[in-house]
């Protein structure tokens, strides 16, 4: 996969994909050089009972597999005030609500548990609710040159007991429905979105990144983004690209929310203002809302999968 240009790296990294998978390890560098990003403090008795809790005994992941390692900032985030806006706010200037149906109870706990292991574990891998023993690959394209995936060899799916995996699922295939068919399932436009945790808030959430690969245009979208663009029948139109990110939220007392941001809106408060524009890729950048977590990807004809930071 090719680098996207990351805004703090905009005069120095050509960008060659839209794809920002890779932008929460720029971020992560970043923070690193300057000093930000805090060491993960060690675990308490009462997390590490927590997180015995949550372990399922259908789950093939031993404790061990937890990279206790893992660093995650627990510093502000410059989209802090953006996710405050959209939990506050019922019509936020930059962004559309989207009606969600009502979960069965056992998909309500589950939420509440995932978003709940995400923030207080303090650790970007929530393991307990993957099928460790059900890894896939994840198909690449363009005879191997073309890696949709940050991890193409270590996918995961949920458990089938979470019933998370159909959760996101349904919401993957209800988008195009919702963005009045300016979004579609598929390698070029819809397939990925990032998890991510936002400790200031409590909230958790995944950023869906549509219109991922346009079609190279010499008058539209002068932009060549490498292997996965080829073929590409997605047009650039800048209306709708300003849409293509689409933000699902769990907040601290569990509710959710699914919202559709207009990245070209200006709303006049500097601290939400800084996370939006970006013409003419207008992409929300998932380390700029929290620590990075996992990325879950779907196609049609595949089950939805995870790959973990």
């Amino acid at each position: 996969m090719g680098l996207p240009t990351h805004k703090y790296f905009l005069k120095s990294v050509p960008f060659k994909c839209l794809h920002s998978c890779t932008e929460a390890t720029a971020a992560i560098i970043i923070r690193r050089i300057t000093g930000n990003l805090g060491l993960l403090p060690l675990p308490t008795m009462h997390l590490f009972f927590f997180f015995l809790v949550l372990v399922s005994p259908a789950s093939s992941v031993p404790l061990s597999s937890v990279r206790s390692s893992a660093l995650a900032s627990t510093q502000p985030f410059p989209g802090d005030k953006f996710i405050r806006t959209l939990l506050r706010s019922h019509a936020p200037k930059f962004a559309t609500g989207i009606p969600l149906a009502v979960s069965p109870p056992i998909t309500q706990r589950n939420l509440a548990l995932f978003r709940t292991a995400a923030l207080n574990l303090n650790i970007t891998h929530p393991v307990t609710f993957l099928n460790d023993s059900r890894k896939f690959h994840y198909p690449i394209f363009e005879t191997t040159k073309c890696r949709l995936g940050k991890d193409n060899d270590n996918v995961t799916p949920f458990l089938d007991s979470t019933t998370l995996g159909t959760y996101f699922e349904d919401i993957f295939q209800m988008i195009p429905s919702w963005t009045n068919g300016d979004t579609v399932l598929s390698r070029f436009d819809l397939f990925h979105g990032h998890l991510f945790a936002n400790p200031s808030t409590g909230a958790v959430g995944v950023v869906f990144h549509s219109k991922e690969y346009p079609a190279e245009n010499t008058e539209t979208f002068p932009f060549n983004l490498g292997y996965c663009q080829i073929n590409s029948n997605v047009t650039f139109v800048q209306k709708i690209m300003r849409k293509r990110n689409i933000i699902w939220i769990i907040d601290d007392r569990d509710r959710t929310s699914l919202w559709r941001v207009d990245m070209g809106v200006r709303t006049g408060d500097s601290a939400v203002d800084t996370v939006l524009g970006g013409e003419p890729f207008y992409t929300l950048y998932e380390g700029s809302l929290g620590n990075v977590v996992a990325d879950l990807y779907y196609l049609n004809g595949l089950e939805l999968s995870v790959s973990l930071y």
